[in-house]
C-alpha cells in the first residue's frame, strides 16, 4: 500500500497536468486515481486551480491579429480551369501551393524571443562591467591619492630645516612614546605616534606647544599609526600630550598627561 499523502506531495499530480511527465508515470496516476478516491479529489482539485488560473490571467488577442494570421496563410484551391466545352483540366504541378506557411514565421518567432535574451544579457553583462570599472578605478583614484600624499609626507620629512622631537612618557603613563616632526621656518608640525593607550570613545588626545612656559593648542588627534599634520607653531620650548573630552580643551588637564619631551638647542 503506498502513502498516499506523500505521493500527493511529490509534486507527479502538478506534473501530470502539465505533461512534464513519462508514459509510465501518466498511467500510474490515471491508475492510482482510479484506485484511490483521495489523489482522483486531489487531481480533480489541482485541474480546476489550473483552469481557474488560466481563465483569470488570459489575454485577448488585439483584433488586428487574425487578419494578420488570415495572410499568412495560403489556403490550396482546387485548381481547375473549365473549358469552353465544359470539361475541366487539372492544374499543374507547378500551381500547387502548401496549405500553411508558419514554419518560417514560427522560427523567426523563436529566433526574435533568442536574440531578445542575447541583447538582455549583452546589456547586463555590459553594467555589470561598467559597475565593475567604476569600481577599479575609484580604488586607483584613491591609491593615487594616497601615494601622492605619501610622496609630499616623506619630502617633508627630508627638509633639513626639520626637528624631530621625541615625546617620552611620563609618571602616568611610562612606556608611552609620540614623534613630533616641526619645521621652525615653515611652521608646520606633523605628529606620529609610537605607543598611547586606547582612550575611551569621549576621549580624544591634544597636542600642546609650550612657548615661553604657556601652553599652546595644536590640535586634537587620533591613535591611528599614521603621521598627522597638526596646527602650525612659530616657536616651541617643548611639546606635550594630555588627554582631554573628545574635541579637546582651551587648557590642558595637567593630571591627564601622557608624554612630554624638550626642543634641542
Amino acid at each position: 500500500m503506498i502513502d498516499i499523502k506523500a505521493y500527493i506531495e511529490s509534486g507527479i499530480l502538478e506534473d501530470y497536468l502539465s505533461g512534464n511527465i513519462t508514459d509510465q508515470e501518466r498511467r500510474e496516476v490515471e491508475c492510482l486515481s482510479k484506485i484511490y478516491p483521495e489523489i482522483k479529489t486531489e487531481l480533480d482539485q489541482l485541474g480546476e486551480a489550473v483552469e481557474r488560473y488560466a481563465f483569470a490571467h488570459r489575454v485577448t488577442p488585439p483584433a488586428e491579429l487574425k487578419s494578420k494570421i488570415m495572410v499568412q496563410l495560403e489556403f490550396a484551391v482546387d485548381k481547375k480551369a473549365v473549358s469552353s466545352n465544359g470539361s475541366s483540366l487539372e492544374g499543374s504541378e507547378e500551381d500547387e501551393t502548401p496549405v500553411y506557411k508558419l514554419d518560417s514565421r514560427q522560427s523567426s518567432f523563436q529566433w526574435g524571443w533568442v536574440a531578445a535574451a542575447s541583447v538582455v544579457a549583452l546589456i547586463g553583462s555590459a553594467v555589470y562591467f561598467n559597475a565593475r570599472l567604476d569600481t577599479v578605478n575609484t580604488a586607483l583614484d584613491r591609491q593615487s591619492a594616497e601615494l601622492t600624499q605619501k610622496n609630499e609626507l616623506i619630502a617633508n620629512l627630508d627638509n633639513p630645516d626639520n626637528q624631530f622631537v621625541t615625546l617620552k612618557g611620563v609618571e602616568k603613563s611610562p612606556n608611552s612614546a609620540v614623534r613630533v616632526v616641526w619645521n621652525p621656518k615653515t611652521q608646520e608640525v606633523r605628529l606620529n605616534v609610537l605607543s598611547l593607550p586606547v582612550p575611551q570613545a569621549d576621549k580624544q588626545y591634544q597636542l600642546w606647544g609650550l612657548v615661553g612656559g604657556k601652553p599652546v593648542d595644536l590640535g586634537v588627534f587620533d591613535v591611528n599609526g599614521v603621521m598627522q599634520k597638526m596646527k602650525a607653531a612659530s616657536q616651541a620650548e617643548a611639546f606635550a600630550v594630555t588627554l582631554e573630552k573628545r574635541g579637546g580643551s582651551p587648557s590642558p588637564t595637567l593630571s591627564e598627561m601622557y608624554v612630554m619631551g624638550k626642543v634641542s638647542g
